[in-house]
């Protein structure tokens, strides 16, 4: 027999304020669906952490234009992996925010739809009204649901009366949105970078506005995004990739005046590429790198990168989108490499840098006029 604990009775105490609504209201929660990612797209890609594809960039920078313009936030949370942390940084830099990792919000790993009773809304739960399964009954779905639960609570105390935005998955977006609308499971599909609302209202009940709201991605909903090159499309029209698409790290091709950075960086040195050459280049000379950071503004070139960096399972390197300022503290690298035709600010490279020394410049085949990050600086 469990024990009562009256603190579960206990309102929280939430700050209400008038934003417009026609009443007062205190938390707002946004949920977000990380955008298209590459496990999502390529059907023999095996990788635990993967990042956005392409299509995934570009539907995370909308999400983020979107939300700026309509719904803005005084926080963004994110889940720790790839896609959800990449998706999040659009949304956080569209209204000039850097995003905070919560550790609790990561999908999951196994399997577990199985050990879910089935329900119809005549027939709820089919005769179980008081479904609680125990762990040895049901371990993968209860220590799921738990684990999002515990994040969901710390979220909502930690920001009590702000407005919040969680960038996360599917199956925690399953979970959280039941535990919003009070299920305790419950079967939703949120498309990518999908968006769902819940307002705590004057009168002190979760109030859903909308879920999985989606007119931000209307302009690509018809556009055509390419594939790495190496992809093929089979009978189904999966997308595939070569099977030994990468033989080892040492046939990876480097270009040739950045090749000497494969024998310079030390183990313990972290590395910033600003708009490297090519996708492989910054791979091949950085494997031994602690940490290793790719930017630029091309999602094509974000996903071939990511592509072999997922084949090689080298997990301390991460293509990133170029937002600018940099997203990263203060003294984050060893290194900063970029095109002589590429001219970040000194403060900026100040800041990031940890040594003068550690700047190096390589050649560059295009002009200014057709740098971004020329013209922004």
């Amino acid at each position: 027999m469990s024990s009562y604990d009256p603190q579960m009775d206990t309102l929280p105490d939430v700050p209400l304020s008038d934003r417009g609504y026609g009443y007062k209201v205190g938390t707002e929660l946004y949920l977000v669906r990380h955008g298209e990612s590459m496990t999502n797209t390529y059907k023999n890609l095996t990788a635990y952490d993967p990042n956005l594809t392409a299509r995934g960039w570009h539907q995370a920078l909308l999400a983020g234009a979107w939300m700026a313009e309509h719904a803005p936030v005084d926080v963004v949370i994110t889940s720790p992996l790839r896609r959800a942390h990449s998706t999040a940084l659009a949304i956080a830099h569209a209204q000039g925010l850097q995003p905070v990792e919560m550790a609790g919000l990561e999908e999951f790993s196994l399997g577990f739809w199985d050990e879910l009773p089935k329900h119809h809304p005549t027939r709820p739960w089919w005769g179980r009204l008081e479904w609680e399964p125990s762990f040895e009954q049901s371990p993968a779905f209860v220590a799921f649901r738990d684990r999002i639960h515990k994040a969901l609570s710390v979220i909502l105390e930690t920001y009590a009366g702000q407005r919040v935005c969680v960038v996360s998955h599917g199956g925690t977006m399953g979970v959280l949105t039941a535990a919003m609308v009070g299920a305790r499971q419950l079967s939703v599909w949120t498309s990518n970078t999908g968006i769902s609302h819940f307002v705590w209202p004057e009168w002190k009940r979760w109030m859903v506005h909308y879920i999985n709201r989606s007119e931000h991605l209307i302009p690509l909903r018809k556009q055509e995004i390419p594939r790495v090159a190496e992809a093929h499309q089979d009978e189904d029209g999966f997308w595939l990739l070569p099977e030994r698409l990468i033989d080892s790290w040492s046939s990876l091709p480097a270009r040739p005046d950045l090749a000497f950075l494969s024998n310079q960086l030390r183990r313990n040195d972290s590395v910033l590429f600003v708009r490297p050459p090519d996708p492989i280049t910054p791979l091949r000379v950085s494997l031994r790198a602690r940490r290793a950071v790719i930017l630029s503004d091309d999602p094509l070139f974000l996903e071939a990168g990511e592509v072999h960096r997922a084949a090689l399972n080298a997990n301390h390197i991460r293509y990133q989108y170029l937002f600018q300022p940099i997203p990263y503290p203060d003294d984050s690298f060893d290194y900063i490499i970029l095109p002589d035709n590429c001219r970040l600010s000194g403060e900026e490279i100040s800041r990031l840098l940890k040594n003068p020394d550690g700047l190096i410049h390589w050649p560059a085949a295009h002009s200014d006029a057709h740098d971004p990050v020329s013209r922004q600086s």
